[in-house]
């Protein structure tokens, strides 16, 4: 038992340890995207139609431009472009319009939710603590036991 609890909390404080380090390596592979409520697919077809025939004035570096190709493809979620994680580089579209432009149709209808950066940034130091508080806690329990181990123990013989 003292053992097993030994191997509990030298884990627990390794794992605390390496929280940080290892949300640091997932969200090295993020993929910056403008999140969009996608449109189906006819209405993608006739808005790229549209856009063919009537394509903005505008500069094609400009955030008209990229908007105007945004509304082909779904409804802009946030204005600015969200680092995800762990999402298939197949659910990104990049547009024929503006091929520099990410896009990642979501449908909340359907439970699709994909994981940002910034979540497993919110979820890191209480994962750590979390992990540090039982390691703590494992060790006090561990140390007690020690103690009464060698309160308990017999005597040596006489020689």
């Amino acid at each position: 038992m003292r053992k097993l609890l030994l191997v509990a909390w030298i884990a627990a404080f390794g794992l605390a340890f390496i929280t940080y380090p290892v949300v640091g390596v997932i969200a090295s592979g993020a993929t910056q995207a403008y999140i969009i409520a996608a449109h189906d697919a006819k209405r993608v077809s006739g808005e790229k139609e549209l856009f063919a025939f009537d394509p903005p004035k505008a500069d094609k570096a400009s955030p008209q431009y990229r908007k105007a190709v945004i509304a082909i493809y779904g409804t802009l979620v946030t204005d600015e472009m969200t680092p995800f994680v762990l999402v298939p580089k197949e659910k990104f579209l990049h547009p024929d319009e503006l091929p520099s432009l990410t896009l990642l149709p979501v449908d909340k209808n359907k439970g699709e939710n994909p994981l940002q950066a910034k979540t497993l940034f919110f979820f890191a130091p209480r994962l750590m603590l979390g992990f540090a508080g039982g390691g703590f806690a494992i060790c006090i329990l561990w140390i007690i036991l020690q103690r009464k181990a060698k309160a308990a123990a017999p005597p040596p013989p006489a020689a």
